[in-house]
């Protein structure tokens, strides 16, 4: 055989042009993969995934999504928590769908051309690719459910008890990866009962199945579950309305037409219904199109019923996205076999319509984005101020997910005290932690979403009436609060002074004892001996012996509660502080002195003690 005949037997070969194919889709999926920044749903990703193996169970029956992808994260995780890094799982994932494609396509129309057709089509879909480059479970989702397609249509081809298997397999890996599979997987089971009516009790046997394996997660998470579908009806004429006003945002998202050229959708179409025409003109079969159909129909009626409950988005559309490439694989072969320069105009057609979307969009990752933001400023905050035996704890795993890609082993961990959606979690579960997770004089950081607004409100009462205060600051969204747990061991200072004749401090207390990285919590006790005009703050200094000044806190009494103001003659004012010590070590046996006064808050003029101070030392501490 010459040179040349070889080598164009080559390049007829199937698997040629199917490596090509995935070398394709993986290139454009490898593109600018690291770009842009993390974005917040995926902040939450590697957060819940960096967590603990219980947390992460325990977040996950809380959250929008079941946690398998989380867990495969969680392993993937030793190839580091870089945007790429991350983001390379769903690469993989993305980029493993296309020989699967291939052979789903195959089984299903028995067509080299049209497996390979509808490779290429999800090699380059531009919402395959978009979901392809992001670190959620969507591509997962769609990897699963056409695998269990794959075993569908082996199972209906010729019955065997792998092919069962295979597709109960499947099928539990996908809703355990996404709950909105399930449209999917209903629109395969009956595209199975109406293919194969006589394969309906193998079908059940398989259905029965699949829900006996699903029913221990359902129960796990059924109190979120019933708080989250039990605030919408669903059912009525409003549920109909709802969801049939859903179906154009789910036909427009599936055919992802962001950013494309006006008339793409119409390009998708006419490719579409010319190639069913085409195949009507040649007398083709049409049975093929009935598992697209099908897929297609549930998972879009599906999608559109439960934004309902779970707003809708185009990311909810991927499990059945493989599907829509099968449908559209078929109709370009129908062309090509009608007047092959058709394929040709076809594909030039589309790449036109959608080159805006694929060679950007795609990968500015801008669905779902509103504004600019900064997922490496609480980075930048914490770790010019926090240390390694610190620890912090952020109100929401997005903001943790941005902080963890970027901390280095010096930097101080982290945990959560969820309050804002889509968890917030109970004040007694949050103050368990807390308490079971920190050390007495520990320095903890407090990093809060939105600040003490809405849901944040009884964490932040908590952390106010149980925590001693070191410090508080905003920073754009964000607001940092600084506190300490107490120890057990008190010294105590019951000698009385008065500032300014007005406040008179009756006693004090402060931690025992105090090492180079802790913080110092302190107590005082006030009453009003007369009221005195302005408005004024409480300092707290901890001094060298030379003077010099080590560490601070100034605050409104009582965590900004309780301004002089509303102070009453017959009261006793708890007002609790902390104060952190510098991150610098202090080496042991350095004497601080503790200092304590009042000052004027718009002037800075402070109060005088009975013996004309400004100070009053409560006492001399040694660094232990």
């Amino acid at each position: 055989m010459s040179v040349k005949r070889r080598w164009e037997k080559v390049l007829q070969s199937p698997l040629l042009w199917l490596v090509a194919i995935i070398l394709l889709a993986l290139a454009v999926r490898l593109y600018r993969l690291g770009e842009p920044v993390l974005r917040w749903d995926e902040g939450w990703s590697l957060a819940h995934a960096s967590l603990p193996w219980a947390d992460v169970l325990a977040i996950g029956s809380q959250e929008w999504h079941p946690p398998l992808y989380i867990a495969l994260l969680k392993l993937w995780l030793v190839f580091g928590k870089s945007p790429v890094s991350i983001r390379l799982f769903s690469v993989v994932v993305s980029t493993l769908t296309i020989p699967l494609t291939y052979i789903t396509a195959k089984e299903w129309a028995g067509s080299r051309r049209i497996a390979l057709l509808a490779a290429l089509v999800a090699a380059l879909y531009p919402l395959l690719v978009y979901y392809g480059q992001v670190a959620r479970m969507y591509a997962l989702s769609a990897c699963t459910v056409l695998l269990a397609g794959w075993f569908m249509l082996r199972e209906l081809r010729t019955s065997s008890w792998g092919s069962l298997v295979g597709l109960v397999a499947a099928s539990i890996l996908s809703l355990y990866t996404f709950y909105l599979s399930a449209w999917a997987l209903l629109g395969l089971w009956l595209y199975g009962v109406i293919a194969r009516p006589k394969k309906c009790w193998r079908l059940l046997l398989a259905g029965i199945a699949l829900i006996a394996a699903y029913l221990p997660w359902l129960w796990f998470t059924r109190s979120t579950l019933a708080g989250r579908l039990g605030t919408t009806p669903l059912f009525g004429a409003d549920a109909l309305r709802e969801t049939l006003a859903n179906v154009m945002p789910a036909l427009q998202g599936l055919a992802f037409i962001y950013s494309a050229r006006s008339w793409a959708a119409a390009a998708l179409t006419v490719a579409l219904v010319g190639g069913v025409a085409a195949g009507i003109r040649r007398h083709a079969p049409l049975k093929p199109l009935l598992l697209p159909l099908c897929v297609l129909g549930v998972g879009i009626i599906g999608t559109a019923f439960s934004a309902r409950v779970y707003w809708f988005a185009v990311r909810h559309l991927l499990p059945i996205v493989p599907f829509f490439a099968l449908a559209l694989a078929w109709a370009l072969d129908q062309l090509s076999r009608l007047w092959a320069p058709l394929l040709v105009a076809a594909c030039l057609v589309l790449g036109i319509a959608y080159w805006p979307v694929s060679s950007s969009f795609v990968y500015e990752k801008s669905l779902e984005v509103t504004g600019p933001f900064d997922p490496s400023a609480d980075y930048r905050y914490l770790a010019a101020r926090a240390g390694s035996d610190d620890l912090v704890y952020y109100n929401v795993l997005a903001h943790a997910g941005w902080y963890e890609a970027l901390r280095q082993p010096g930097d101080a961990p982290w945990s959560y005290a969820l309050s804002w959606d889509p968890i917030i979690e109970p004040i007694d579960a949050v103050a368990a932690r807390i308490t079971h997770r920190t050390a007495p004089q520990q320095r903890l950081w407090f990093a809060q979403y939105q600040g003490n607004y809405g849901p944040n409100a009884p964490l932040t009462d908590w952390l106010a009436q149980n925590l001693y205060p070191a410090g508080a600051e905003w920073q754009d969204d964000m607001l940092y609060l600084a506190y300490t747990r107490a120890s057990s061991d008190w010294i105590s200072n019951t000698r009385g002074e008065v500032f300014g004749g007005a406040y008179a401090l009756r006693s004090a207390r402060w931690s025992a004892h105090l090492r180079a990285d802790q913080a110092l919590a302190v107590e005082l006790d006030w009453s009003l001996a007369e009221p005195l005009a302005g408005d004024y703050k409480v300092f707290l200094h901890l001094v060298d012996d030379d003077g010099r000044l080590i560490a601070q806190h100034d605050g409104i009494p009582a965590n900004g509660a309780r301004p002089v103001s509303t102070w009453q003659p017959d009261e006793l004012l708890n007002d609790r502080h902390a104060v952190f010590l510098p991150r610098e070590l202090l080496s042991t046996g350095t004497r601080l002195h503790l200092l304590v006064g009042m000052y004027d808050a718009e002037s800075g003029q402070r109060l005088l003690t009975s013996e004309g101070k400004d100070t009053l030392e409560l006492a001399v501490i040694t660094i232990e």
